[in-house]
Formats: structure tokens, C-alpha cells, sequence
């Protein structure tokens, strides 16, 4: 909701206008100019002002500042775009997707050719037409008209590698044979379209323009003269264009005006011995007739940033320009040898912008000593990217460099690491591409030096160090060491993985905006952890073969329903933490060495009737919240246990499953949470005899009844328990090993009946033999908790204050 302020002062009290409720008041015009101020700065909160109400949406819609959208997709109705355009009396863009995501399969060419027939009955009002895709020739009825000039049209877009079919013809005559003034913005990806506004017929089509792409699949066939007639031009991309050979003399209008120029085997013949004033972005990859910069060089007089991409490098001294800001270059040579001249060929430009270079972008292949002198002369690199074949290309000497202190990891002596000054001192973003990622002992020897860079260098959240991959979504970040996977920090859309080193788990994070992309490989096969947030296909799991400790978020498809019973981690597995994961994933299978494990359940409990178990043999720590899935688990070693016992069938489902499958002999910890019953918990008590502490996350609803069963025996049976105690037989008193007892949510000052309990327990208990050591209650309400302190004979209550950092207990795993 807008809100009207006002002050006298810009210090005093701000008072609305109007009051909340009351925006409707506000005039249409002055709802129309703030409007505009608001897109003008946030133009992707169109569509929520629009969604408010339908007077904003009808001003929006008026607003001729307002630039609305009507789109043609596969389900698009020609009813829908007919009461679009009536709706509107301004301009408005069109934009075409028949592929987007949204729709169905289906497709109507009926529909779709009414639709586009009806929107191009008010062509005159098009300020903008973007194609993002068009369905191919054949599908739809043949489009032979435009019926208006597009007297308004400021952008034109086609969609890249898609024929336009009948389409293209009716268009490119009705935007060439109109007088566009206002034609700012043209993106084309058809040479037939480029071949037909490059006839002397219309020329003026490219006066106006501002912003040219030209992006082709295959080189034209015939040059298009279009480069005389481009006046205004700032942005110019062109890939596979065909432009003839202009002579020396030629009349040129945009070497004036061009701010960003790329150009992608195109000819560079017409920049020769050519003075660009206004030229910032240069960006050339592998150009066509290069020796005629060579013969007459190009002056660049306010260019920041170049970019040159070729098999030869020697043409980019023939580029005159200020120092430079950014340069990245690319050379196809296929081994140091042939790489080295090329290297030295671009020395000159790198020593010229030695004190303002601050972004380097590499991919030459050299020595590392030619690499290493040329970095030691750029003092103000903040941002390094090499691009590399292998872990072969620069070894872990060369990537020690760029540490800023020596490790003094496995010396005896404990003196402090001694400082030196890295390479490139001011450098803070290091990122290193490589095509390919071996397996073998390189890999695990630069790892950890590249952690040591992070660790040494980068603490700020912006800086660091990457690791890509020529493969999809195959962007990793080095972090620095921790001791366990459970201190791996990183973002809830982000994964990583850990590889074990001498200073501990190196974690390395996958970067990938979007939690519904599935990470389908993995680089690093050694690795031992993953923290996963992803999706993890079958064939990324099958491939690590190390894996030791997995924690999966809290996505419930993130591990595959069905895995095959020979998965690796089956074996490997020593820690497993899962949220939300689904029972399918766990029945029937056996882990073989997990010792830890915590795990909430996803969609419907297992079935207990089936009978299928999940073996852990060797598990020791378990924390799960749903008695249905405890049920499922054989658990012959466990000492630690976190569960709910909340459960309508809690009865049978303990008898027939958990007492048969869970040897709770052994249990020492006990952590209770969530819902519960008090019988229950009392039952599943009475079969603990060697429990040494138990903590109980909600004891807001136990009674005197529940604490008097640690005091409560048999009659005239105290003399014997004592002497069985003594014996080391301890039958007979409830939890008889019990030594620490946590009460969480638990107010002594709101229950005050309790304490007469409390004091009984502490007592009696001592005095008997079997003491509790700690006897906390906490109140997480109003930050404190309350030690209850007992000796033979004597009871003590101590309050103490909790900090802001103390949490509530979970099991360690």
C-alpha cells in the first residue's frame, strides 16, 4: 500500500495525508506519476501494482508511460487478445513464446494464427515486438499481412535459430516500407531478414537505431552494406555478418558514436587505421581480415575493456587504447610450446595497464614462470580467471604462490606462520576453469593449497576462490577448513561436498541458484562428505565410492525413492542426516557401517504389516521423530536415542516391532520430544536399565505421577536394592543409572506443587545410591534455568540466567 507523508521538518514527526484504508482518494494522475517513479526504478513490480485492485490495474493500463505486455503463447485465446487491445489505448508490446514452460503440449494453429491476426490488426500501437520462439513452418496458417504500419515500433526481436516461415516476408515489408523514427532497438538471427533492410530501397531503416545484434547460425551468403547507414548506433554485436570491403575513405558514422562493440567472425577490415572517441567495450573473437588492422592500427581512446579471443595474438598490440581496466584473452594453441609467443605477444598490453589493470581473464597456455613474472608486474589485480585443460597445466607450486602464509602443518615446532607477500597481494577473486577434472594423485594435492588461498586471503562473503568445469552447472567454491561436515556453511539453495585433508574437511560449494536443479555428477569422486540441497540422481550417488557422512536438506525429493540396494553408500556410510526423507529410500536396505543417523519422514509412514527392516548393525546414535520409522529400524547396538513417541497404535507398535528390533539394554541417552504420553514414556523407561541421561524437550504436561516414579519402590525392598547396588545388580528401582535428568519448557514458578516431587527425587535418590549428578529444568520463555542441587539430607535451587546463544539439546551427530 502507498502511504502520503509529510513534515514540516525533516527532523519532526511524519504524518499521512490520508488515513490507512483510504488510498482510493488519491487522484488518478497523481497515482499515475508515482507510478511511473516506482517502475522506473523497480520495473519487475509491475505486476504486483497491477494485482492490487482493478482501479490501479485500469491506471496502469492508461498510463502512457506504462509499457504493458500482451503475450501469444500456445494457449492464448483470440477472445483474450481482442479484449487486451480494447482494454488499452496506448502502445503496448507483443511478445510471442510458443515454447514457454507454462503451457501444455497441445497446440491449437487455428487459435494461434486468430491470435496473431487480431494483434496485428492494431500493429500501429506496437512500441515492441519480441519472438521468442514461433512454432515451424506448417503448423500454423499462413500469415501473408501485416494491415498497419508499425508507425510506433521502437525494438524489434527475433527469436534466435527459428524460421519465421511465411511470417518473415509480411513483416520485414511492413517494418521497411514505414518511416520509424522512433526504432531504437533491432535484434535479428535470419540473414534473409539482414539481406532484405540492407537493400538500397530502404536505407533509412538503420538511421535511428541505437542498439543492433546480429546473431547468425551460418555465414550469409552475400555482404549486406549496412555499416554507412548506421548514424546513431551505440551497441553493436554481430556473429557470421557478411560485410564487404570498404575502402580507406569510406564514411563511417558509428566509429563516432560505438560504445560496445563484439564482433564474432566478422571482418574487422573497415576499423583500420580508424579513431574511435567513444568506444569503452571491445570485444573480438576470431575476426576476419586482421591483417588490415596489423598494416593500420585502431585507436580506442576511452576503451576500459578488451576482450580478444584468437588463434594468433600478435594483431592485439595493433590495438591502441588508454590502460585498461579488464582484459581477457583466449588463445586456441594446444601446448606451451606453440602457447609461449603467444603470451609474449600480449606482455605489451598487460605491462601498458600494469597500474589499472584490476580484471585479468587467461586462457594461453604457457609456463608457469612466464605466467608467474607477468603477475608479479600487476600490482592492482583484484580479479583473476584462468582458464585452464587440466590439473596438469599449473601445478601446486605454481597455486602457492598465491598463499599469503606459509603452513607449518606437520612441524613440530609451534611457532606462529610466518608472512610473506603473495602473488597479486590485492587480488580477491580467484577463479579457475578447467575443461576437465583427472582423477589421480594431482587433485588431491590441489585441493588443499587451494584452500589454503581462502583460508590465507579471502574472509570477506564476495571473495574467494572457484572451481568450474566445461560441463552444465559445474561451478564449485573452495571454503576453508572445518572439523566436521556439520560446520559446513553454506546457503539453503547451495550443496557442497568435503574432501578430507591434513587441516581438516575442505568443503567445496556448488553454485547453483535454483534448489530444483538436480545435481547429477560430481567431480570430485573422493569425496567423503556431501551436504546436499539438491536433487542427487542415481548415477551421481553411484559414483562416490568414499562417501562416509551424507546431510540432506530439508527437501522431501532431494534422495531418489527407489534406490538400488548396491549404491555405494549403503557400505560407506558412517553419518547420515536426512529431513523429509521418504521410507522407500530406507526399507529393505542394510547400512553396513553408519554409526550416526538422524532422519524426519516425507508422505506416508512404512508399512509395518510388510515386515521389511532397515538393518544398521553398527549404529550407536539415532534421532528420528516418527515411531512408525523407529518401528522399521534394527538397531542391535544403539545408546543414544531422539524420538517421539507420540502414536495412536504406541502399544502394539512397541511390542510386536521396537522391542523385537531395537536392543535398548544399552541405551544411555535418552532424548524425548514432540508429542507424547506419559504412560508411554513411563513404559518405554521401565525397559532402560543402564539409561544415564535423559532429556525431555516438552515438560510442560508431566505431572507429579511421572517424576514420582524415580522415587517409587517396593515396599521394605530398600535394603536389598542397596546391597544389589552395591553388588552391581540394580534391579528393582526405576532407571537405577539415571544421572542427569534435562526438563526443557518447564516453568518452576508456574508449578509450584512440583517442587515437593522434585525435592523427593533429589533426596531419596542420594540418599539411596543412585544420585542425580544434574537435575536442570529449563524455561526457554524467560530465558533461565533452574538446577535443582541435592545431597544426602539436603536440597538447593539455583536460578541461573540463560545467554542469547543457548539453544535447545539435539543429539550430536
Amino acid at each position: 500500500m502507498i502511504r502520503l507523508l509529510t513534515s514540516s521538518t525533516f527532523s519532526g514527526p511524519i504524518h499521512p495525508l490520508l488515513p490507512l484504508g483510504k488510498a482510493h482518494l488519491i487522484p488518478v494522475e497523481i497515482l499515475s506519476e508515482i507510478f511511473l517513479l516506482v517502475l522506473l526504478d523497480r520495473p519487475y513490480a509491475k505486476q504486483r501494482l497491477e494485482l492490487v485492485c482493478q482501479r490501479w490495474y485500469s491506471i496502469m493500463s492508461s498510463t502512457p508511460g506504462i509499457t504493458s505486455r500482451l503475450w501469444i503463447r500456445r494457449a492464448t485465446k483470440k477472445e483474450v487478445v481482442q479484449a487486451f487491445i480494447q482494454r488499452r489505448k496506448t502502445r503496448f508490446a507483443v511478445i510471442v513464446d510458443v515454447n514457454h514452460e507454462g503451457d501444455g503440449e497441445d497446440f491449437n494453429s487455428d487459435e494461434f494464427h486468430a491470435s496473431l491476426m487480431v494483434a496485428c490488426q492494431a500493429a500501429s500501437r506496437w512500441q515492441f515486438l519480441k519472438l521468442l520462439s514461433f512454432p515451424p513452418p506448417g503448423e500454423y496458417n499462413a500469415l501473408d499481412t501485416v494491415v498497419q504500419p508499425l508507425e510506433s515500433l521502437t525494438g524489434f526481436i527475433m527469436p534466435k535459430n527459428c524460421d519465421l516461415g511465411s511470417f518473415l516476408e509480411p513483416l520485414m515489408t511492413a517494418i521497411s516500407t514505414t518511416t520509424l523514427p522512433c526504432l531504437t532497438k533491432l535484434d535479428l538471427s535470419d540473414s534473409r531478414a539482414v539481406l532484405f533492410l540492407a537493400q538500397p530501397t530502404c536505407p533509412h531503416y538503420f538511421f535511428s537505431l541505437t542498439n543492433l545484434t546480429i546473431t547468425l547460425s551460418r555465414r550469409m551468403e552475400s555482404p549486406a552494406d549496412i555499416l554507412p547507414h548506421l548514424r546513431r548506433l551505440e551497441y553493436f554485436e554481430a556473429q557470421r555478418l557478411y560485410l564487404p570491403i570498404y575502402p580507406p575513405g569510406a564514411s563511417l558514422p558509428l566509429i563516432q558514436t560505438l560504445s560496445y562493440l563484439s564482433l564474432k567472425s566478422v571482418s574487422v577490415q573497415w576499423m583500420a587505421g580508424k579513431v574511435f572517441p567513444a568506444l569503452e567495450i571491445c570485444n573480438i573473437t576470431f575476426p576476419h581480415h586482421i591483417d588490415a588492422i596489423c598494416v593500420q592500427p585502431v585507436t580506442m581512446l576511452a576503451c576500459r575493456e578488451l576482450i580478444y579471443d584468437s588463434n594468433g595474438l600478435d594483431p592485439l598490440r595493433h590495438f591502441h587504447h588508454p590502460p585498461l581496466d579488464l582484459l581477457r584473452v583466449r588463445s586456441g594453441q594446444w601446448n606451451v610450446r606453440r602457447g609461449n609467443p603467444q603470451f609474449v605477444a600480449i606482455c605489451p598490453t598487460l605491462f601498458a595497464s600494469a597500474q589499472s589493470l584490476c580484471d585479468l581473464d587467461l586462457e594461453v597456455k604457457c609456463s608457469e614462470r612466464l605466467l608467474v613474472l607477468a603477475l608479479h608486474l600487476l600490482p592492482t589485480l583484484v580479479c583473476l580467471c584462468l582458464r585452464l585443460t587440466s590439473p596438469h597445466a599449473l601445478s601446486e607450486t605454481f597455486f602457492q604462490r598465491f598463499v599469503a602464509r606459509r603452513s607449518n602443518a606437520g612441524s613440530p615446532c609451534e611457532m606462529a606462520a610466518l608472512p610473506r607477500v603473495p602473488l597479486c597481494a590485492k587480488l580477491t577473486v580467484l577463479d579457475v576453469y578447467y575443461r576437465r577434472w583427472l582423477r589421480g594423485h594431482e587433485k588431491k594435492g590441489l585441493i588443499p593449497v587451494f584452500s589454503d588461498i581462502v583460508s590465507s586471503r579471502f574472509s570477506e562473503k564476495d571473495s574467494g576462490l572457484s572451481l568450474c568445469f566445461d560441463a552444465p552447472n559445474q561451478n564449485w567454491g573452495v571454503q576453508m577448513p572445518v572439523e566436521s561436515a556439520c560446520d559446513v556453511a553454506i546457503d539453503g539453495n547451495h550443496s557442497a561436498i568435503g574432501i578430507s585433508s591434513p587441516y581438516g574437511i575442505i568443503p567445496l560449494e556448488w553454485y547453483e541458484g535454483s534448489a530444483s536443479t538436480s545435481l547429477s555428477d560430481v567431480p570430485f569422486k573422493e569425496a567423503e562428505y556431501l551436504v546436499a540441497h539438491h536433487r542427487l540422481s542415481i548415477g551421481c550417488l553411484s559414483t562416490l565410492h568414499n562417501l562416509v557422512d551424507l546431510r540432506v536438506g530439508y527437501r522431501p525429493d532431494i534422495l531418489p525413492t527407489a534406490p538400488p540396494p548396491t549404491l555405494p553408500l549403503f557400505r560407506t556410510l558412517r553419518v547420515f542426516t536426512a529431513e523429509n526423507i521418504h521410507p522407500s529410500f530406507l526399507v529393505g536396505q542394510t547400512f553396513h557401517k553408519l554409526e550416526r543417523c538422524r532422519m524426519s519422514l516425507h508422505g506416508e509412514g512404512p508399512s509395518l504389516s510388510e515386515g521389511r527392516v532397515t538393518d544398521m548393525p553398527v549404529c550407536t546414535t539415532l534421532d528420528v521423530d516418527d515411531l512408525a520409522l523407529l518401528a522399521t529400524f534394527k538397531l542391535p547396538q544403539i545408546c543414544e536415542l531422539g524420538a517421539s513417541f507420540d502414536h495412536p497404535e504406541f502399544n502394539m507398535i512397541w511390542e510386536t516391532s521396537i522391542a523385537v528390533n531395537v536392543n535398548l539394554s544399552g541405551l544411555e541417552i535418552l532424548h524425548v520430544y514432540g508429542s507424547y504420553q506419559q504412560a508411554n514414556l513411563i513404559q518405554v523407561l521401565r525397559c532402560l536399565p543402564v539409561l544415564k541421561s535423559l532429556i525431555i524437550g516438552n515438560g510442560s504436561d508431566l505431572g507429579a505421577d511421572f517424576f514420582g516414579e524415580f522415587v517409587r519402590t517396593p515396599p521394605n525392598e530398600t535394603a536389598a536394592m542397596m546391597q544389589s547396588h552395591n553388588e552391581g545388580h540394580v534391579s528393582g528401582v526405576f532407571c537405577p543409572m539415571l544421572r542427569s535428568l534435562l526438563i526443557e519448557e518447564c516453568d518452576l514458578t508456574q508449578r509450584p506443587e512440583l517442587i515437593p516431587v522434585f525435592r523427593q527425587v533429589v533426596t531419596v535418590r542420594a540418599w539411596c545410591g543412585f544420585p542425580l549428578k544434574r537435575f536442570t529444568l529449563f524455561d526457554f520463555a524467560h530465558r533461565r534455568k533452574t538446577r535443582l542441587i541435592g545431597r544426602q539430607g539436603g536440597f538447593a535451587v539455583k536460578t541461573i540466567v540463560l545467554g542469547g546463544d543457548v539453544k535447545r539439546f539435539r543429539l550430536d551427530i
